[in-house]
């Protein structure tokens, strides 16, 4: 006996007698028949009816399933299932560019969130990704990743060598009702290991974005019979919606891959390839396959699936935060709730946001993030920059475990704002982008005082890392990297993996032009590792006219090809200037046995030489140290790095140009290093 799925009463209409003006729409009773009265699940407006669908991409068919021929009917087959919400497939360029407009003048009602699988941004090639309707959710918290060995890099898995395959993943947050849950969408390999392997890892990437435990969707196109391994492997972590509904309102054939044939037997499990799988606290109401005919052919190759579901997990409230966003004021942020708050609505880039992107925060506790997800703020794209003023008062942020989504990362992935005064501890931030830092990832405004200790790791394209920022076009003064390591590894063919400083991975001119400057900064880096150029302690390239002043690095451990040294790796045209360097460390072959790596280009329009020494870990303890632009002999490096900044304060008018407006701190002695008051 067949049951049904009841549908709202206009889906209902458009399924049984046609809904198109120039195409009839009828169920495929060729291979399978509905043959009894439908009951009726206990649903509510409360009630989310999710899908997924293989669109099939748009330059397979002939005949009556050219994309000309069937776009029309695929978009009335989406109207018609009336999702809330669902996960596609198969969405090549131009389906991209047409279906949302085609669905749309149809009337429905979706933003669409699409994933393309051909290059590292997710811009590019065939995608998946999530059709939601914006009037009822909100996605957050979203990631891709490749279904491979090395899955935060575009790359092939195992011996499915002919197509990336890749899975996304988001936080849907209903507003209406107030409900939560975590949905994942992916196109399984066709090569048996690779499938397997694939599911294996989509487990382990539910468990590490579903910390909190919420409710947990997982759809798309297995390429998996209900035998196949990698099905076996998800029924350990989800259920199988077609196995866990009610059987009487299990509705439609089992089979779900028709083959763009309308005599396509369904009625065999082994056509059953695209599947819902449900875990958590949530409540199953139906299940249906959609196999009908519109104007005598199927929309897709693939007959879309439907569960209507209840979710039972509340949206966690947001925080009430104290605070203006004002000067005098500031937003209080002392817990991770209030920070991802602040990054989803900054992110959001919406006018009439509660936290905006140009307000003032203060950091009023140290805040543990072991354990728990952080949400960066300003990365969700290269137009958004952080323009106001963070003032970390002193206190922590620590274990911080993030893996890049964008091409600029780090806590803040862009700041043209001033950020101050912040302690980062124990952050490890894994990235195949081009650039990241550990606080930020491209720097345009002001960071002072802030200190840094982590593990950095790039792959695929990474080529600008830094522990403050990755690119700095902007000012870095009274910051310190007091320990851990950056390497780039296992790179993309022809990824050069250089520019890797301890303070940051380039310095480079702003879009005025002009140089920019790390001044009065510290780096306790213990390693720095690529296969290419432009390593050191406190800077991988400093170019364009750009400045390192009054700085000193005490590392040693340096892995490399060329462009390398204790503290400042290639000067590019650039201005070096009492700046010390450890001399145990291994230097370019350019340049041996000196602060620079390669000095080549020197040649800065304030200091054409790199101005600087290199001294022993010892000397920088303790002992007298003699400061390289004046020559004056110090009892210390403590005095030697306070002469430094006092002569840079005495640097005429007109020396520098656009001289920064900031304060250099006092130099203090430590149980170790000197270190800044």
């Amino acid at each position: 006996m067949k049951k049904y799925l009841i549908l709202p009463l206009c889906a209902t209409f458009c399924l049984t007698a046609g809904c198109a003006e120039d195409f009839p729409t009828v169920l495929n009773h060729d291979y399978y028949e509905e043959n009894t009265t439908p009951a009726q699940p206990d649903v509510t407006e409360q009630t989310v009816r999710l899908g997924t669908y293989n669109l099939w991409i748009s330059n397979k068919g002939t005949g009556d399933y050219l994309w000309t021929n069937r776009r029309d009917v695929l978009a009335q087959s989406i109207v018609n299932n009336d999702w809330d919400i669902f996960g596609f497939q198969e969405a090549n360029a131009t389906i991209q560019s047409e279906l949302p407009k085609l669905v749309a003048a149809k009337g429905g009602n979706y933003e669409w969130w699409f994933v393309g699988r051909d290059s590292q941004d997710g811009k590019s090639g065939e995608a998946l990704g999530i059709a939601y309707d914006p009037d009822r959710f909100t996605l957050s918290d979203q990631h891709y990743y490749w279904l491979s060995e090395t899955p935060d890099e575009m790359s092939y898995g195992w011996d499915e060598l002919g197509y990336h395959r890749i899975a996304c993943c988001a936080v849907v947050t209903d507003k209406r009702y107030g409900k939560q849950f975590l949905l994942t969408v992916t196109h399984l390999p066709l090569a048996d290991m690779a499938r397997s392997e694939a599911a294996k890892l989509i487990v382990e990437r539910e468990q590490m974005y579903n910390k909190p435990g919420m409710p947990s969707v997982l759809v798309g196109d297995m390429n998996a019979t209900p035998d196949d391994a990698a099905s076996a492997t998800f029924r350990t972590h989800w259920n199988d919606a077609y196995q866990t509904v009610d059987a009487r309102f299990v509705s439609g054939p089992v089979g779900t891959f028709n083959g763009h044939k309308t005599s396509t037997d369904l009625s065999v499990s082994t056509a059953r390839i695209d599947y819902i799988y449900t875990r958590g606290p949530l409540a199953l109401k139906s299940y249906r396959v959609d196999n009908s005919v519109y104007g005598g052919i199927y929309p897709s190759d693939h007959c879309p699936v439907t569960i209507q579901v209840d979710f039972d997990y509340d949206a966690p409230e947001a925080p009430q935060i104290e605070g203006a966003g004002t000067e005098s004021d500031p937003w209080q942020i002392n817990s991770t709730a209030d920070w991802n708050a602040v990054a989803e609505s900054i992110n959001g880039a919406e006018a009439d946001a509660t936290y905006l992107t140009t307000h003032f925060y203060a950091l009023t506790a140290d805040i543990d993030f072991k354990g728990q997800s952080l949400l960066p703020i300003s990365y969700a794209a290269s137009t958004i920059y952080f323009q106001g003023e963070f003032d970390g008062r002193g206190h922590t942020i620590r274990n911080v475990t993030m893996t890049a989504s964008g091409s600029s990362f780090g806590l803040f992935g862009a700041s043209d704002g001033r950020i101050h005064d912040l302690n980062v501890e124990d952050l490890s931030l894994s990235t195949a982008f081009k650039t990241a830092g550990g606080v930020v990832g491209t720097n345009r405004g002001v960071i002072d005082g802030v200190t840094f200790r982590g593990r950095i790791v790039g792959t695929g394209v990474a080529s600008v890392l830094g522990g403050i920022a990755g690119q700095n076009q902007g000012v870095i003064v009274n910051c310190g990297n007091r320990g851990g390591s950056i390497e780039a590894v296992d790179l993309n063919s022809g990824a050069k993996g250089e520019n890797l400083g301890g303070i940051a991975g380039q310095i480079s001119k702003g879009s005025d032009g002009v140089g920019n400057y790390v001044i009065n900064c510290y780096s306790w880096i213990e390693r720095i590792a690529s296969n290419n150029n432009n390593l050191g302690g406190i800077v991988g390239i400093v170019s364009d006219d750009s400045f390192v002043i009054n700085c000193y690095a005490t590392l040693a451990d340096v892995t490399q090809n060329d462009s390398y040294a204790s503290s400042v790796g290639y000067n590019k045209k650039g201005n070096v200037w009492n700046v010390y360097g450890n001399e145990a460390c291994p230097s370019g072959q350019k340049n041996a046995d000196w602060i620079v790596g390669n000095d080549s280009k020197k040649d800065g329009s304030v200091w054409a030489e790199s101005v600087g020494a290199l001294l022993s870990l010892d000397e920088m303890k303790s002992g007298a140290v003699t400061v390289p632009s004046s020559g004056k002999e110090c009892a210390s490096l403590v005095e030697a790095l306070n002469t430094g900044a006092e002569l840079y304060d005495q640097l005429p008018d007109g020396t520098l140009p656009t001289k920064p407006v900031v304060s250099l701190r006092e130099w203090v002695a430590s149980d170790t290093y000197p270190v800044l008051k």
